[in-house]
């Protein structure tokens, strides 16, 4: 039985259209100043190759049905796609008694549906377990009677006189999250947030904390709660800014059959974003109640910080080596 030996999941490149290999001369790469990494990847190559690109290419290509100067830009666009995969079928190592035409033409064509599928797959997923259950975010916390009123869903800061910071607060959160059945991501070092919460089918929530060292076992942690459009979002309000666009441009006076339902679209969605947030809020002050914290108002704190426990951490830490 034949086995194709091609190489599909390689990194794209386009530097054999200007350049010559890396490794170039020597046997086995014996010559003077070679390199021991392979060229790093095309980014252009990338994006001309992902499901977003061939998503952007679909949508200009229906709205240049409706506005003929746009017509050539889709047809430009898949030519840099189609460009990607007759550089995987130009570059495959194939066996010689392999190496057909037929052969050819299915590394062009693998080479070219592979970032599609992969990309579907991913949103996919996104859509059906990156969302919290509607039955979870409709359903409130029971707070202790004795807990302050909140005025805004936003920021949230808290006051402990134990010890008590952010790190207690995230655990208790972690713990929440989890026995009431949200989907969420951990900040992995990297990220400008601590945790991202997957809500909607429009918005994910991106918690972010920090803790002040006010001296002695005070501490004060501040928590920012911020909305944060997910693909569909975004996807639904280009059509429909395509739409008001293209009824604009068609009529003599401001059309209000078009604009006005994209104002309510906006408003829904204000609504969606204000409730998660809301109840998020709701999470975070019971997670806070359970870890020790007191949730006080930005006017109340009157100590001058000392420094954040983040920078006391990393000296403590330098000073350990």
């Amino acid at each position: 039985t034949a086995k194709w030996r091609g190489q599909i999941y390689g990194a794209p490149r386009f530097s054999w259209f200007i350049d010559r290999p890396v490794i170039y001369h020597g046997v086995f790469g014996e010559g003077f100043f070679q390199s021991m990494y392979a060229a790093p990847q095309s980014d252009v190559a990338a994006y001309l190759s992902s499901i977003e690109w061939f998503a952007l290419t679909l949508f200009l290509f229906g709205l240049g049905i409706f506005l003929p100067s746009l017509r050539i830009v889709p047809y430009l666009m898949f030519g840099g796609t189609l460009t990607v995969a007759l550089s995987y079928m130009v570059r495959a190592h194939i066996e010689p008694k392999f190496d057909t035409v037929p052969a050819r033409l299915l590394v062009m064509c693998l080479a070219f549906v592979q970032p599609l599928v992969r990309g579907f797959s991913r949103y996919f997923t996104w859509l059906h377990f990156k969302r919290t259950p509607r039955n979870v975010i409709s359903t409130h916390e029971h707070l202790p009677a004795d807990a302050k009123p909140a005025r805004g869903v936003r920021r949230r800061v808290f006051w402990s006189d134990e010890g008590r910071d952010r790190h207690h607060l995230l655990g208790q959160i972690f713990q929440l999250l989890e026995e009431e059945g949200w989907r969420y991501s951990v900040d992995t070092g990297w990220n400008e947030w601590d945790i991202q919460i997957y809500g909607n089918f429009w918005w994910s929530i991106v918690l972010q904390t920090v803790t002040e060292d006010h001296s002695g076992a005070k501490r004060l942690t501040r928590v920012r709660l911020r909305n944060r459009m997910v693909t569909t979002t975004v996807i639904f309000n280009l059509i429909a800014l395509s739409i008001v666009i293209y009824r604009q441009l068609h009529a003599s006076h401001l059309d209000l059959w078009s604009v006005v339902p994209y104002g309510i679209f906006l408003l829904f969605l204000w609504g969606r974003a204000r409730a998660l947030k809301s109840r998020v809020a709701e999470l975070v002050d019971l997670a806070a109640h359970r870890a020790g914290l007191h949730r006080i108002n930005d006017k109340d704190v009157v100590v001058e910080p000392v420094m954040p426990v983040q920078v006391i951490e990393a000296i403590q830490a330098d000073s350990m080596r």
